[in-house]
């Protein structure tokens, strides 16, 4: 008989358990080679819970069976191979279909018998009330954890850095989730703190500064289950040192509840309401949903409400495929077409841009003087007392044109054509993934208005639709 030899293993546990890669298939092969079988396929699976069939080498054996490619699955014990009955049944459903047996090797198992298959759905049956048991038990305990303010794995958020499993604050990061938290608390939106960090090469969009403002972490507490449907735990016990004051922490919070509740601006099912507006009449726009067509639309206030504007009403999807076209990075020129937003022959932007080149040179200046000092140490030509008495002062001047590049950064955010595009270019991508509420979160934050339109030669007939303008965009 043609063999399947399946091997998994899913923990260190179960190697300790001797459910290793290398025992399951020596016994596996010494049981197959006392039966006188040719293995044919082997399966190995290694990292894998058997909770489902979702597991590559399974699907493989799976596919294989499909082709009749053996004519029995040998095992090491069953719940190597699957540990829900349901799975079990398709599976045997499965081997049935092609005629393939199943053996294990630890296990008397026939399933060409009702008794034999009666067998197997018991062991099926206990082995998922293990697992499931196990995953109860787990869960108590991480709930545990988390209650007395102990981490349940996974890396440490941006900021910090794990030392034996503890955290530590990352000078390096925590400096910006400072400034991040500044700028949110003086009233900056996720636009400019988005900008602000790409000037230091930290790239994070709107999404990322989100979770980071809503992050407990930040404040000294810990926060578990975030992401699951269980009860989200935030603890109070203070483990690690935080990188910003709870007040801070809280002000932020407040503010975030304020501005993702700031009436329908914020809770629209309509993503461009309340940037949108006319470009016949200059009123705002308003979403207007079709029951009969089940479609979204917008429709000018002035039309809707007074009769006073011509404007056609339009589609949704019509702005939105003229708004994702205006975004494409084959073409940035179309959108940089479109705002007054880069006045960048400003004289005030002009004397900025200088005086923080100034203040990079002279940083510059300083810290290559300070490497020659070191060059001058390390061969000799100076003592070490000569060498600190040198570079303090110089130290000093370092540190002070250090804090004033960052508080002018902070103070004023330059719109950087570069860094625009690259956030805007995000839009693309998310939009077919994001939901009404994040499509609205993100164009009310990127813009305080889209100026529309529709052309001229538009006129209405059954089943035509208008396509859309974008004339003019300011940014936030």
């Amino acid at each position: 008989m043609r063999v399947a030899l399946y091997v998994r293993v899913s923990t260190d546990e179960q190697f300790k358990e001797g459910y290793s890669i290398d025992s399951q298939k020596d016994n596996i092969r010494n049981f197959t080679k006392s039966q006188g079988w040719i293995i044919q396929e082997e399966y190995f699976e290694e990292g894998f819970s058997a909770k489902n069939l979702q597991r590559p080498s399974i699907q493989k054996l799976i596919s294989d069976a499909k082709s009749q490619k053996f004519d029995v699955v040998v095992f090491y014990k069953l719940d190597r191979l699957v540990r829900s009955v349901s799975d079990l049944n398709s599976l045997l459903q499965l081997f049935d279909d092609n005629k393939i047996a199943i053996r294990s090797v630890t296990e008397p198992f026939d399933t060409t018998t009702a008794i034999g298959r009666f067998l197997i759905t018991l062991v099926a049956a206990i082995a998922q009330w293990e697992r499931e048991t196990i995953s109860e038990r787990v869960v108590i305990n991480m709930t545990k954890k988390a209650n007395l303010g102990e981490r349940n794995g996974g890396k440490a958020p941006f900021g910090y850095t794990l030392e034996e499993g503890r955290l530590i604050i990352n000078e390096e990061e925590a400096r910006f989730i400072r400034d991040i938290f500044k700028l949110y608390t003086s009233g900056k939106g996720m636009r400019s703190i988005v900008l602000y960090l790409n000037q230091f090469g930290i790239n994070k969009d709107i999404r990322s500064i989100g979770r980071i403002i809503e992050n407990p972490v930040y404040s000294g507490k810990l926060r578990w289950a975030n992401n699951s449907k269980r009860d989200v735990i935030i603890s109070d016990v203070v483990i690690h040192q935080p990188i910003i004051e709870e007040k801070q922490f809280n002000l932020a919070q407040q503010l975030r509840s304020q501005r993702s509740l700031e009436g329908k601006k914020a809770t629209s099912p309509y993503p461009f309401s309340g940037v949108l507006r006319c470009g016949r009449c200059g009123g705002p726009l308003s979403g207007y949903y079709k029951k009969a067509r089940g479609s979204k639309h917008y429709i000018c206030i002035n039309k809707k409400n007074k009769g006073t504007c011509d404007l056609p009403m339009f589609t949704e999807k019509a702005l939105t495929d003229v708004f994702l076209e205006n975004l494409s990075p084959d073409d940035p020129a179309r959108f940089f077409n479109l705002t007054n937003d880069f006045d960048l022959d400003s004289k005030e932007k002009m004397d900025q841009s200088q005086f923080l080149k100034e203040l990079e040179k002279e940083i510059s200046s300083i810290k290559t003087r300070k490497k020659n000092w070191l060059m001058a140490l390390g061969n000799g030509v100076i003592s070490q007392e000569e060498y600190l008495t040198m570079t303090q002062e110089d130290t000093k001047k370092e540190e002070m044109l250090q804090e004033q590049l960052k508080e002018l950064s902070l103070e004023k955010v330059s719109l950087d054509r570069d860094s625009v595009l690259s956030l805007l270019r995000s839009i693309s991508t998310l939009w077919e993934a994001a939901s009404d509420y994040e499509k609205k979160s993100f164009i009310n934050e990127l813009f305080t208005k889209i100026v529309v339109d529709v052309p001229a030669s538009y006129y209405r007939a059954p089943g035509k639709t208008p396509t859309v303008m974008i004339k003019e965009v300011s940014l936030s």
